[in-house]
């Protein structure tokens, strides 16, 4: 990659294939079925306590299936919400190769995986942890926050992209996360327009600019205001919420509104991700 900002644009956008409005307007955090072609003859499957992984070698099944269900509690522990119980096992597709992927999903060249209805699709590689992470994350978002979620893709993106970084654990991808977090410091889009903005419907450098600043945003929020304030907001956002009252009631004596938490989140920037070490090397 050419800078850290390439590089964690394809981290962050290639893992996760766009909404359209439609799609988000639809979404009602119901378990659906899921449209792609399963695996040939020969699969194997195991079950874990979220997740069912289908797959052609059982061995790296199992640990594919301990990996999903490991991010699925740090996830909880990042949220506080320990009180969710999802409808069903998610299901996860595991092709055996990048060509077998593109071939069953149509996806774009660029792509590495997917979710789809409640089922990820994606193959082995190095790219497996981070799009698992940001894959699952975004089905427990859909389904916790029901038909909320298409109007919150900034805290949708945010988290996943903040639970991505973390899984990776790698100091290239570390490195990569502050470099493009400090370029899009450079650039910072007003957080009035932050919480509107439609990927989909922008520029590249804009959309990777988002990305790594709505990160930024949440992982500051999850370590500085911590993850118990953290699921209140996230619950009163469930409940239907305005975005300052449940910045209020979350984050009681800490963020009033929108402003509040923009002003903090400049105040206390630095290098990578947000304040207070998120996604610091542990």
């Amino acid at each position: 990659m050419k800078n850290a900002l390439a590089l964690a644009g394809c981290l962050f956008l290639a893992g996760c294939v766009p909404l359209t409005q439609e799609d988000l307007s639809q979404s009602s955090g119901v378990i659906t079925s899921y449209q792609y072609p399963e695996l040939d003859a020969g699969g194997h499957e195991q079950q874990g306590l979220h997740f069912i992984v289908k797959g052609y070698d059982l061995e790296r099944i199992k640990a594919v299936t301990e990996l999903v269900e490991g991010f699925y509690n740090r996830i909880m522990q990042d949220t506080g919400l320990y009180s969710f119980k999802p409808a069903g096992l998610y299901p996860i597709i595991l092709y055996a190769s990048r060509e077998e992927y593109l071939k069953k999903t149509r996806q774009p060249e660029w792509s590495r995986g997917l979710s789809m209805g409640n089922a990820i699709f994606t193959y082995d590689g190095d790219h497996l942890r981070g799009v698992l992470a940001h894959e699952i994350t975004h089905l427990i978002f859909h389904e916790y926050m029901g038909g909320a979620s298409g109007e919150l893709r900034w805290v949708n993106e945010g988290l996943a992209v903040y639970e991505e970084i973390q899984a990776e654990n790698s100091p290239e991808v570390l490195r990569a996360w502050r470099g493009a977090v400090k370029a899009a410091y450079q650039n910072v889009i007003p957080f009035q327009d932050m919480v509107i903005l439609i990927p989909a419907s922008e520029k590249e450098r804009t959309v990777n600019t988002w990305y790594a600043q709505v990160g930024s945003v949440v992982s500051f929020m999850v370590e500085t205001g911590g993850r118990f304030s953290f699921s209140i907001f996230l619950k009163e956002l469930r409940r239907g919420q305005p975005l300052p009252q449940a910045l209020q009631d979350g984050f009681a004596g800490k963020w009033r509104n929108l402003s509040d938490l923009e002003y903090g989140w400049h105040s206390t920037f630095h290098s990578l991700g947000g304040p207070n070490g998120a996604a610091e090397e542990r």
